[in-house]
């Protein structure tokens, strides 16, 4: 009685790998090494102080801005 029991659980084991190996699979998404190659360096708004990418970076007088506002806001108070 215990072999027939061993012998199924030992079948059942072996059809339930060879199902796994079988089935596809989801693709894993990217990692975040794949997908950035670098990280890119940060520059600081000399208006609000917030942090952008330096690709972002809109440059001023007196420095990089986040955006046209604060550059013409940082300019007109300037000499």
């Amino acid at each position: 009685m215990i072999i027939r029991i061993a012998l199924v659980l030992g079948l059942l084991w072996i059809l339930w790998t060879l199902w796994r190996k079988m089935s596809p699979r989801p693709p894993s998404p990217p990692s975040t090494a794949t997908r950035a190659s670098s990280p890119e360096a940060m520059s600081r708004c000399a208006e609000c102080g917030v942090h952008l990418p330096e690709s972002q970076a809109l440059p001023g007088r007196g420095g990089v801005f986040c955006c046209a506002e604060h550059r013409e806001r940082f300019e007109s108070r300037q000499p």
